[in-house]
């Protein structure tokens, strides 16, 4: 009776490692495609002279914000002028200031050319 019991108990927290893992293993995949401002640099995402700052928080304000109340859609999905469109009209839904939007709207532009 011992060993099937303990057999089980085996198998079910080898499925739950299996799970855990490959749970884990999709969460940093989805984080590899939000492209940080170094790498937007280092692909050639922006002209120089481009406020690195204001990309990070562009980022930061994608990451925060827009995905608390949906899903977060990667910046190759839409085009910059695409972006600019959906930008102005949610961020008033999101109560971001004008700077906030416009840090947004420039990581998006960006990391968007960068990811076409």
């Amino acid at each position: 009776m011992r060993k099937p019991l303990l057999r089980m108990t085996m198998i079910l927290a080898l499925l739950a490692a299996t799970g855990v893992a490959g749970g884990l293993s999709g969460c940093a995949a989805g984080k590899a495609s939000i492209p940080t401002a170094d790498a937007l640099g280092a692909a050639g995402g922006f002209s120089e002279g481009t406020d690195t700052a204001a990309l990070r928080r562009g980022r930061d304000i994608l990451v925060t914000e827009c995905a608390t109340c949906h899903r977060l859609f990667l910046p190759a999905e839409y085009s910059p002028e695409q972006w600019g469109g959906i930008v102005k009209r949610m961020a008033t839904r999101a109560s971001l200031s004008g700077e906030q939007a416009a840090d947004l709207l420039l990581y998006l532009s960006a990391a968007s050319r960068a990811g076409k």
